[in-house]
């Protein structure tokens, strides 16, 4: 895609949604819909997006992510991110539009002993991951020219996400410490492998696939795996917060939705291609800590 295209980003007040309209505006022309001027689950209401923005590629970042909320309530999961999917592709193929899909490691059910690639077969544990992976056969059913990205346990400046919330429950024990009261460890969970992504490195792959016209399904996670435990413990060693953590059992730690135990991407399609340009995730959380951790810490 040649510079100074007209990208529409779904979702674009989201925790990826405001990356990718901050970074691709410096060679693009970019839009952004959300709520609640624009709702994915109408499809009128996208394709009159579409229609009057008439854009050259639409990027896809508008998802329910909340896992344990999919699980608690399927009809708004699928409602999301299986037909409001299907409503932007809809559109996408009316006007030739190319289009961009994320999806999620959760389409796996993380028995693999080793990473998954993209010719894997999904098998998700959860409604989060059906509802995610019926919104790519939406993708490749209605849009010829597509890219779908596989990202994982992903985290950034806006929205929630696991790093926020380290640092959020940190400075509460912290807090509670210098006052004097008495505090517990609290616990992460240290059986689930995966691989920790910011959202400027998702971003940065997603220019890259945009350049180069890469069509088909791709992972793109950062290099390296962790457990939650571990992804814990750095982020409050490059913070240098002394934080008392424990590791725990998902068993330990129960949640509605169930989550696979190792849920690793290998970017291989990506690679092939030389057009993998994802770093190592200890490398990106380093470099997103130093320049957000202090205005996040407060």
């Amino acid at each position: 895609m040649a510079a100074s295209g007209r990208i529409l980003v779904t979702g674009h007040r989201g925790q990826l949604g405001s990356d990718l309209v901050t970074y691709l505006s410096a060679e693009h022309r970019v839009s952004g819909v959300d709520l609640p001027e624009v709702d994915i689950t109408d499809l009128n209401q996208v394709l009159n997006a579409v229609r009057r923005l008439r854009p050259d590629a639409v990027i896809h970042a508008a998802a329910y992510a909340d896992v344990d909320g999919c699980e608690t309530d399927s009809k708004t999961a699928f409602s999301v991110n299986r037909d409001g999917t299907w409503n932007v592709a809809q559109a996408c193929a009316e006007l030739g539009t190319r289009l961009i899909y994320y999806s999620t490691d959760y389409v796996f059910d993380g028995t693999k002993p080793t990473p998954y690639i993209e010719t894997d077969l999904p098998n998700p544990r959860c409604i989060y991951g059906w509802s995610k992976l019926a919104g790519e056969e939406a993708v490749r059913e209605l849009v010829d020219d597509h890219a779908i990205l596989r990202i994982a346990w992903v985290y950034g400046f806006h929205g929630k996400n696991f790093v926020k919330t380290m640092i959020r429950l940190g400075k509460q024990q912290l807090a509670e410490r210098a006052a004097g009261r008495p505090v517990s460890p609290f616990k992460v969970v240290n059986d689930q492998i995966g691989n920790p992504t910011w959202t400027e490195e998702i971003v940065r792959q997603t220019a890259e696939v945009l350049d180069h016209d890469l069509c088909g399904t791709f992972h793109a996670t950062s290099e390296g795996e962790a457990s939650w435990y571990e992804f814990a413990c750095q982020v409050f060693e490059i913070l240098d917060m002394d934080v008392d953590i424990q590791p725990c059992t998902t068993a330990e730690f129960p949640r509605p939705a169930p989550r696979p135990a190792r849920s690793l991407l290998e970017n291989a399609r990506l690679k092939e291609v030389g057009r993998n340009v994802m770093r190592d995730y200890r490398t990106a959380l380093v470099e997103f800590l130093k320049r957000n951790g202090q205005e996040l810490i407060g």
